[in-house]
């Protein structure tokens, strides 16, 4: 996999606690999506935005998890540190895609590559909506030439 660490503009790093693993002694295959979370929660954060009480941010935007693909190349252990690189590649209508590179910054080892197609909701019927033009420019400013918007 060539890395294209250029495009992610956004890095957050963390280190493997000792309940992420399993009996294997590496980290388990479903604390990844939880890494891609805290990556995607502390790249909103450097947007501007704050987390509120109740869980959401104060944008009043809400969205959803249409879609995980994840591939695993290398195992995570207790105590690794892990650069949860964070990025927006694409955005359309109503959905966007958050990918992810998740490295061992000591070893440059791959733990593994996500993506994940988001979906705005309008927050009375739940349903998808266009995401505010007002979003659409700040993903699009903080991602500069590396985003591709597309149309539909």
């Amino acid at each position: 996999m060539q890395l294209e660490l250029g495009k992610y503009k956004h890095k957050y790093q963390i280190r493997v606690r000792n309940f992420e693993v399993d009996s294997q002694g590496i980290v388990h295959n479903a604390i990844y999506l939880e890494y891609c979370e805290t990556g995607r929660v502390e790249y909103i954060r450097e947007l501007g935005f704050k987390l509120l009480p109740g869980g959401v941010f104060d944008n009043g935007v809400k969205v959803m998890v249409k879609r995980n693909e994840i591939t695993y190349h290398y195992p995570a252990r207790i105590d690794d540190l892990i650069d949860i690189y964070t990025r927006i590649s694409f955005i359309k209508n109503s959905s966007f895609c958050f990918e992810h590179l998740l490295i061992n910054p000591e070893t440059n080892k791959i733990y593994c590559y996500n993506r994940s197609i988001q979906v705005n909701l309008n927050s009375d019927t739940n349903l998808p909506e266009r995401i505010a033009e007002k979003y659409r420019k700040l993903f699009m400013d903080f991602e500069g030439k590396d985003i591709e918007v597309i149309e539909e």
